[in-house]
């Protein structure tokens, strides 16, 4: 094996080895955000948390509750796994009018951070950049369920530990992918009564909502180039060596 193709694959070795020693936020874990008030540019968690120096101002949340049983991962400790120790956390509202609260259908130019925030992990942070288009011009997917109707809507964003607390992911901070379904279901009540309430501009009846919050790792485009970069070297050598 030549010099250079040795450097090739101790360079992937290494980068791997540094991938794999990561510990970034992965797994998942279901909340539960009560009653809920949804029209269809508006959706607001109640009731609002306190004023945290993590939230952003100017926005409004609210609160949660990690539910006790099924955490995985990064999720599943003594704070978030022990059924003796749910933990609460807070979410921003959302608004599709200019203001504080504006959270634009489909991908956002300015990530929000802060959007979700685990309050047993104050260093956790968790941007938003993407609420996924729904039905109607919403972001609300309405499934009929034989007479009840399920109301649906995913945000996706960037997750890691803020560990400088600079409310910012920084290179090396271990930045993970997470996506957040947020449920109801309405009973007594189908799609197109949901659907006539929320076009005809009024608000559903509160209900409550859930969620379920999952976090992965992102691909390491370096590595994964590094290693193919040896791969290839050592493509190279072995049809050099079968061409002599």
């Amino acid at each position: 094996m030549s010099k250079t193709l040795k450097t090739l694959v101790a360079a992937a070795a290494l980068a791997a080895a540094t991938a794999a020693s990561a510990t970034p936020i992965i797994g998942k874990t279901s909340v539960s955000l009560g009653q809920v008030i949804v029209s269809l540019g508006v959706v607001s968690w109640v009731p609002n948390p306190p004023v945290d120096a993590y939230q952003t101002a100017g926005k409004t949340y609210g609160q949660f509750a990690t539910k006790q049983l099924g955490a995985t991962g990064s999720f599943n400790d003594p704070v978030f796994g022990s059924i003796m120790a749910p933990t609460t956390g807070w979410v921003q509202d959302l608004t599709q009018a200019p203001g504080p609260n504006l959270v634009p259908i489909g991908a956002n130019p300015s990530p929000i951070p802060n959007f979700l925030h685990f309050n047993a992990k104050p260093n956790w942070l968790f941007s938003e950049n993407y609420l996924a288009p729904g039905q109607f011009g919403s972001p609300f997917v309405f499934t009929d369920l034989g007479g009840n109707t399920s109301v649906t809507m995913t945000v996706t964003g960037y997750a890691c530990d803020d560990t400088n607390a600079n409310h910012v992911c920084d290179a090396g901070e271990d930045v993970t992918r997470w996506t957040g379904i947020f449920s109801s279901q309405y009973t007594n009540t189908t799609t197109a009564q949901l659907v006539a309430i929320i076009l005809g501009g009024g608000t559903l009846a509160q209900n409550d909502w859930s969620a379920t919050i999952e976090a992965s790792k992102l691909p390491e485009p370096a590595t994964v180039g590094l290693v193919g970069l040896a791969l290839a070297g050592l493509g190279f050598v072995g049809r050099r060596r079968q061409a002599k």
